[in-house]
This record gives structure tokens, C-alpha cells and sequence, in this order.
């Protein structure tokens, strides 16, 4: 870990893994909030978007997913056009059945081998579906267990989203996010929490992952400036002073230094009038650190 306990990959940890002769696996993690195929979004319907969405992925290819917001009809989609990958869809979330979306986690499995799985409610009865703290929307997590067979490590993905009302919600919602994430810590595994957080990186939230041991990607590759990932639909053109920055992101945590950041991006495909998601996704590129493997 370096100085300061960030947990970010240092400059010299980057410079050893360069000079290691050793090939060096890397896994691509994406989080997409793809926006509910049940909205009536007018021209960027599901239908007339499903398949600018589905080549955006298929551009990117990540090896590990976590959606937001995802309808069956998302899913029937993915499973059509992605049948070699495999997902867990986690516990529904929002406040009637005919409304559930899915925190789901999809995954190729010719890199990982899902271990085991899991899922809780952000709310103060997180065995049941439930919402707590003035949520406006129940909300909900998933959880997987994946062993990286190249790299043989085991790690932890939890995905999910947060409220879009009330910060109380989102507060409590990442307590109990880090909290159910603590046996993950006790193991020593590292951990990669991807989602829609619904508040920018200088919020209450963010922080209280950094204090938990997580560090931001997007950050930790050396963006600087404040970047909009929630564009409505609008793309460029979208001005919202308050919003002027990423609600979705990736965090990390890994205090032995298994993980080596390679890259992390925001995707901005589209062809305007038509987006793939009323959000951008974001890619991270990650290395498994063969040194800090050998060392265990």
C-alpha cells in the first residue's frame, strides 16, 4: 500500500509491475446504469436504442458488468445477444413487482468462475424487500464471489444503486454496503463496487468508501476534472451545474496489492439523437499484480 493508506496504486508499485517479464492478466470491469427498457424515453425507447446499446458493448468488452436499472427486457436482450456470458440478477429493487429492476452482475465465464452469490436491501431489514431513510425507491445490492482463473485470485463484485431523492438513503445505503462488505475485508480479498450512486464524488458517500479503504478508479487514473457520466439523454449538450460531475463509478479496495490499475474511461458512444443509456458507462482496465500474488 503506499504512503497515506489511500489503498491507490502507488507510482513505484506501477513502475515494478512494468519491469516484470512476467505476462500479466487484466480484466475489464464495466458499470452501466442501461436505463429501465420500461420508460417511455420518446426516440430513445429500448426498442429504437437496444442495438447502439448491444455494440457498445460489444465494443468495450468487459469481462465483468454491473447494470443498473436493468427490466427483463434489458436481459432478454443480453441473453439473446450475449449467451456465453452468465449473471446473477440479484434481489429487485424499486417499490412494486410490476416496476422491479435488477442490480445484476453479468460476467464472461471463460475469465471467471462464480464461487458464490448474494444480495441484500438497503434498508434497515436488508433480508427483505424493503426500503429505509425516506428512500423515494426501495433499493437493493448484488453480490459474487469469482475466482480470476488466470491470475488464480479469488475476489469480491458487489454492484448496486442508490437513491436519487434522499441523502439520508444514500448514506445509510453505503454504511451497510461497507458493512456487509467487512467478512470481505477479514478474508483479505479484494473488493471492486461498481453502481449509480446518484451524488458526485465530493458527497458524503463517496467519502465514507475512501475512509472504508476504496479508492476511486476514475481518480486513481489521473482524471482531474469534473466529468458528467447522467447526460438525460442529451449527451455534450447537457448542462447542469449540479450534476456536473460522475454519479456512476468504480471503487476498489485492495490492501495487498494484487490489483494494478491500468486504465479507466468514460464511454461516450452515441449517435445523437440516440444514446445507448441516458448514462455513459465506465470501463477500468485491471492487472492482476504477479508480485503482490507471490508474496501472499
Amino acid at each position: 500500500m503506499p504512503d497515506g493508506g489511500t489503498g491507490v496504486p502507488s507510482h513505484e508499485s506501477r513502475m515494478a509491475m512494468k519491469t516484470n517479464p512476467q505476462p500479466r492478466p487484466s480484466l475489464r470491469v464495466m458499470t452501466f446504469n442501461v436505463r429501465g427498457a420500461r420508460f417511455d424515453d420518446g426516440p430513445n425507447r429500448w426498442p429504437a436504442r437496444a442495438d447502439l446499446n448491444v455494440r457498445t458493448l460489444r465494443q468495450q468488452a468487459p469481462d465483468l458488468i454491473g447494470f443498473q436499472e436493468l427490466n427483463s427486457e434489458n436481459l432478454a436482450v443480453y441473453r439473446e445477444q450475449f449467451s456465453s456470458y452468465r449473471h446473477v440478477p440479484g434481489p429487485p429493487y424499486n417499490n412494486t413487482p410490476e416496476k422491479a429492476m435488477y442490480p445484476a452482475i453479468l460476467w464472461n465465464p471463460q475469465r471467471l468462475d462464480l464461487l458464490d452469490s448474494g444480495g441484500f436491501w438497503l434498508s434497515q431489514t436488508p433480508e427483505r424487500h424493503s426500503g429505509s431513510w425516506n428512500t423515494d425507491c426501495i433499493r437493493s445490492a448484488t453480490w459474487a464471489r469469482l475466482l480470476w482463473r488466470e491470475a488464480g485470485l479469488t475476489f469480491i463484485h458487489l454492484n448496486t444503486h442508490l437513491d436519487h431523492v434522499s441523502e439520508w438513503a444514500r448514506v445509510e445505503g453505503t454504511k451497510l454496503i461497507v458493512q456487509q462488505l467487512e467478512p470481505a475485508r477479514a478474508e483479505g480479498l479484494p473488493v471492486i463496487v461498481t453502481g449509480d450512486f446518484n451524488c458526485m464524488p465530493n458527497s458524503t458517500a463517496h467519502q465514507l468508501f475512501l475512509d472504508a479503504g476504496f479508492w476511486d478508479a476514475y481518480t486513481a487514473a489521473g482524471h482531474t476534472q469534473p466529468r458528467y457520466t447522467w447526460h438525460a439523454f442529451q449527451g455534450n449538450s447537457f448542462a447542469r451545474p449540479d450534476l456536473a460531475d460522475r454519479m456512476d463509478w468504480i471503487l476498489i479496495r485492495d490492501s495487498q496489492r494484487r490489483l494494478d490499475l491500468r486504465a479507466c474511461e468514460i464511454v461516450e458512444d452515441a449517435e445523437p439523437p440516440l444514446y445507448p443509456s441516458d448514462h455513459y458507462p465506465i470501463v477500468a482496465d485491471i492487472a492482476a499484480n504477479l508480485i503482490g500474488l507471490k508474496d501472499l
